[in-house]
């Protein structure tokens, strides 16, 4: 009872922040351009009109593969302040999903107010300003990969993520690694056909993003090299030693990662090793925003539960969770912040994210060495 009046207390204040920053700022809740870019690709896909030949919305280009512009279609539908009412209740909702799927006992009273304080998160707090997709996507990997142990639809949640946004492939890696065959199978099966549909209602756009390298091209989205790239990639970009260097570092930490994910696993420990996959999914990529990194999400909610149960270390690694991630504002709206605050620690640190995901895995590596193979383990941060 103590820990759900500290959760409903916190929640309360995260609702009254919001509700400040919404009279203060109403962009910073009312405007989610991302939303507009999807709903503007899924009215390209309905008339017709290429979705690379340039901005799908004033100068903003549509990144995703056609198989998402399909998805997206029905949005243009809608009318768009409706659409924008139901598409944050729907990442609220999903977050709760998740929250549940990574917790299983606690109770959904504890679990809405945890899905609440974890708006305050940055990750968060971006993805549902900026109307973006990764709540969704984190929500199609954790239901598939955390859902019911043996269902024979595991692995057609990480496909339809994967056919959205690529990065969600690592989980197939992991599938496979971890020996089953037949969700790794279901997985890419999801992913091939999602892509076909792609090119059965969008052909030329299809063409385009597969086979002219369109999917390669990092740089579509930013300067991979600039400061809105918290990805491996964007800090060795920063340094001067992108390509080979990133290829050979990503491709080195993205084994360890698997490894780390598969003796999770074996261990018990299934929310521990789809966070780290999940992490590694936003952190090796060739490129990053700052709302990738909803894995934030599970790694605190697992943190959290094994601090209630006494692990020190846990609750130490809770709080610099907490402190990493939380939207604490550092910059006001302006002509130089655009119409959302900046919030976090990673407005001014780039490679925030990046070190948290570096920390968790050195912290599995110490906890799995310490307790052995076959024991279950906890990450302490």
């Amino acid at each position: 009872m103590r820990v759900r009046r500290l959760l409903a207390v916190a929640a309360a204040l995260v609702l009254v922040a919001q509700a400040v920053v919404f009279a203060l700022w109403p962009d910073a809740h009312a405007l989610l351009i991302d939303l507009q870019v999807y709903r503007a690709g899924g009215e390209h896909v309905l008339t017709g009109a290429p979705l690379y030949a340039g901005g799908v919305l004033l100068d903003l280009p549509f990144v995703y593969p056609p198989f998402a512009a399909v998805l997206f279609a029905p949005l243009a539908l809608l009318p768009l302040d409706l659409l924008k009412v139901l598409w944050t209740a729907a990442g609220v909702a999903l977050l709760a999903h998740v929250v549940h799927r990574c917790a299983p006992r606690a109770g959904w009273p504890v679990v809405v107010l945890v899905a609440v304080v974890a708006t305050a998160l940055d990750p968060v707090r971006t993805t549902l300003y900026l109307g973006q997709i990764n709540i969704v996507l984190l929500a199609l990997v954790a239901g598939d990969l955390l859902g019911r142990p043996g269902s024979r639809l595991r692995g057609v949640g990480v496909g339809l993520a994967a056919a959205v946004k690529l990065t969600p492939l690592l989980f197939v890696v992991y599938l496979a690694a971890t020996r089953r065959w037949r969700a790794a199978a279901t997985a890419l099966a999801t992913f091939v056909a999602a892509a076909g549909l792609g090119f059965v209602f969008a052909p030329a756009d299809s063409v385009a993003f597969w086979f002219d390298g369109t999917f390669l091209a990092a740089n579509r989205i930013s300067d991979v090299a600039g400061p809105s790239n918290h990805s491996l990639n964007g800090l060795l970009a920063r340094l001067g030693a992108d390509g080979l260097p990133w290829l050979a570092v990503a491709g080195a930490l993205g084994i360890a990662t698997i490894g780390l994910a598969v003796r999770a696993h074996r261990a018990g420990e299934e929310v521990l090793a789809v966070t780290l996959c999940g992490l590694a999914s936003a952190a090796l990529a060739p490129f990053a925003w700052s709302h990738h990194y909803v894995w934030a999400v599970p790694l605190a909610v697992l943190l959290g539960g094994r601090a209630l149960a006494g692990d020190r270390w846990a609750a130490v690694g809770l709080a610099g969770v907490l402190a990493t991630t939380l939207a604490v504002i550092t910059a006001l709206p302006g002509p130089q912040v655009g119409p959302i605050p900046a919030t976090g620690l990673i407005s001014v640190w780039q490679d925030a994210y990046l070190l948290l995901f570096l920390v968790a895995l050195a912290a599995t590596t110490r906890s799995h060495t310490k307790s052995g193979p076959g024991t279950p383990t906890a990450v302490g941060v």
